[in-house]
């Protein structure tokens, strides 16, 4: 069987159960890994990478619900589906394990087919929604808003104050569309790397600009002062590429930071006061120097 095929837990302090789970699951084309008890299982979950669990309720030392809200607890093993399973035909047993984030419940004994349709079923969600996290991990969503979205969060949310940061390149104009372009993309991409450097959000806005903001997605007490250190290593890294400049406006005040692009691929936007002004700072802004706003001067020794 190849190590490529679906790694499931089963989970019953049952011999006979967990022997017959077993096979079943070997014939459909599984691996299984069997645990006697709750223990045994957490024990398993954080030596292996499953990706389904059969989990019986009624066992000795952790019971069932006990692993599942172990699991649900977790912020690695959370988003393994969990199929529940009981002799015991309760509906508020059934109910209490859905509301705490099992996938799915049977009881005992086992119908095959029915068996082997909900492990399926629940597998190939599985799929989807490491697909999905796949995906948000190699979008424009910074790790923390990613993080969230995979929760099934919305995230749309007023940050009171930070301090944005709007950079215009400026000195293409005498280049050639391919030179220019090159230069473009080496100046914003300098940016960008100074940005991460100084654990600062940013991004870039068609037209040869770039935007960082300081404060977003978490709050910060020090978002002046990171801004203004890194508007200067701005101007140094670009001061020093032959031709080109950097107009830079920096003002603290309120913003919106969401989550958007429903439609397509999603990315974290960032709007309101502090961007707008900022944005209007850069454009009066003369070449190699920064204009920063009352506000944003008030938060700096």
């Amino acid at each position: 069987m190849s190590v490529d095929e679906p790694l499931i837990l089963v989970v019953d302090d049952n011999e006979m159960n967990r022997d017959m789970l077993s096979r079943r699951l070997e014939r459909q084309g599984y691996r299984s890994l069997l645990a006697e008890d709750g223990v045994q299982a957490v024990e398993l979950l954080a030596a292996h990478r499953f990706d389904l669990v059969l989990l019986d309720i009624m066992m000795p030392r952790l019971n069932g619900y006990q692993v599942l809200e172990h699991i649900k607890q977790d912020a690695v093993l959370r988003h393994i589906p969990v199929i529940m399973i009981s002799a015991v035909d309760d509906l508020d047993s059934v109910v209490k394990c859905v509301e705490m984030g099992a996938e799915d419940y049977l009881f005992k004994p086992f119908n095959p087919i029915l068996l082997k349709a909900r492990i399926n079923a629940s597998l190939e969600k599985k799929r989807l929604r490491d697909r999905e996290r796949h995906f948000l991990a190699a979008s424009a969503l910074p790790p923390a808003v990613a993080e969230r979205v995979q929760r099934g969060e919305t995230v749309a949310e007023m940050f009171a104050e930070v301090t944005a940061l709007v950079a215009r390149v400026s000195g293409l104009d005498d280049l050639t569309p391919d030179e220019a372009a090159h230069r473009l993309d080496e100046a914003l991409a300098a940016c960008h790397t100074l940005a991460a450097q100084h654990a600062v959000y940013g991004v870039e806005i068609p037209g040869g600009v770039y935007l960082a903001v300081s404060g977003v997605p978490e709050a910060r007490a020090d978002h002046a002062a990171v801004t203004a250190a890194l508007a200067h290593a701005m101007l140094q890294t670009i001061h020093a590429q032959p031709g080109l400049a950097l107009h830079i406006g920096v003002h603290t005040g309120a913003v919106v930071g969401a989550v958007i692009g429903s439609g397509g691929a999603p990315h974290y936007a960032v709007w309101g006061e502090a961007v707008t002004v900022a944005d209007r700072l850069s454009l009066a802004a003369s070449a190699g120097t920064i204009q920063m706003s009352p506000a944003a001067s008030e938060q700096l020794d």
